[in-house]
């Protein structure tokens, strides 16, 4: 779930209560605060650079398995680079 007014922006994962904040710095940059078990800004960074590393694909491009122990998400074909979500 994101969330967020102005130029902060909030992530939360009500499963396991995991936050990030961030927040743009006057000199440039950003402050990011991250806490419980996932560190959620970590994951979201993690992402974007594989993204990018991809050669930044469109959409339609990934896809998502589903069972009863796993969520996936992935690229290309199910057995191609990416990651869990949190079940």
């Amino acid at each position: 779930m994101k969330l967020g007014g102005g130029e902060e922006v909030a992530l939360l994962d009500v499963a396991t209560g995991s936050q990030a904040t961030t927040r743009p710095e006057a000199a440039g940059g950003w402050t990011v605060r991250q806490h419980g078990p996932l560190r959620l800004w970590d994951a979201v960074e993690d992402a974007v650079l594989a993204w990018q590393e991809a050669g930044s694909p469109h959409q339609s491009a990934y896809g998502l398995t589903v069972s009863g122990e796993r969520q996936r998400v992935w690229l290309g074909d199910p057995g191609g680079p990416g990651w869990d979500l949190p079940v």
